[in-house]
């Protein structure tokens, strides 16, 4: 499955349909250097906010071009400064994989302070009248944030959630994005979420041959991993609260991305910054 071109399409499509008066914000957190949802946010119409500590130039371009309103920093769960490691993968350095944690498979040394914002912090300095959607993409650091959401008031909480999970092995591999620290924090995201009231679920995996799956999240047993398939590599969860989309919708949309397989994984790789 194409995992970020499908997911794409899938918020351009559920979201004008979930939020048809553009009331919320949307916020990309953990832009990169390529797969940019904020631009697609503002391209939907939608007040779209990017956060980023080390935004490359073109991200720089997109956010003067529509505007998109610009954070640099990275999202935690403190306000301050944190080391931020630099992303390695088959040791050449590469941004996508830039993480707060020590322990994330695609961190190095090589590290520098950054700021950080809390997501109360985040959300009282951009005042948003709601969020239609919160995207998250964070390198082994989501389940920080998405705990965060368990103190929100109710009129706060995102009416999606995306975040991602996994990655560097498959499941059964265990090791990498997969290993049980970072499995622990996948499953604790699904859990705050769960009591957080979310309900209607997508998983979109890379995985060879596999199908995005729909799931209601309030039914679903976390307390084991039976969720994910042994062969599941990576991907994307998105979760809707207090609302709920076509699940016929959301098969078509996800038929045109499975098979044929056009890896992402090697696009976060090869992706240097577009100056």
């Amino acid at each position: 499955m194409r995992v970020e071109a499908c997911c794409t399409e899938l918020l351009r499509q559920m979201l004008p349909t979930l939020d048809p008066q553009r009331e919320g914000v949307c916020i990309d957190v953990g832009v990169g250097t390529f797969a940019f949802y904020c631009e697609m946010f503002a391209q939907l119409g939608f007040r779209s906010v990017a956060v980023e500590p080390l935004p490359v130039a073109k991200l720089r371009r997109l956010c003067a071009q529509y505007p998109i309103q610009l954070i640099e920093s990275c999202l935690s769960d403190q306000t301050g400064t944190q080391p931020f490691y630099a992303g390695e993968f088959a040791r050449i350095g590469n941004a996508n994989f830039n993480s707060l944690a020590p322990d994330w498979f695609g961190s190095s040394q090589n590290t520098q302070l950054v700021p950080t914002l809390s997501l109360p912090d985040l959300l009282g300095a951009i005042a948003p009248p709601a969020i239609t959607c919160l995207k998250l993409d964070i390198e082994g650091w989501e389940s920080v944030v998405i705990q965060q959401l368990a103190d929100l008031p109710a009129a706060q909480l995102p009416k999606v959630t995306m975040f991602e999970y996994g990655g560097g092995a498959n499941q059964q591999a265990g090791t990498k994005g997969w290993s049980p620290e970072f499995l622990a924090g996948t499953l604790r995201c699904l859990t705050t979420l769960q009591q957080r009231g979310y309900g209607q679920s997508i998983m979109v995996d890379y995985s060879h041959g596999t199908q995005a799956r729909i799931f209601d999240l309030q039914a679903q047993d976390l307390s084991t991993t039976d969720l994910f398939p042994p062969e599941a590599v990576y991907g994307n969860i998105i979760s809707l609260q207090g609302c709920h989309f076509s699940e016929a919708a959301i098969a078509q949309i996800c038929s045109r991305y499975a098979g044929g397989v056009v890896n992402w994984f090697i696009s976060k790789l090869v992706s240097a910054p577009v100056n």
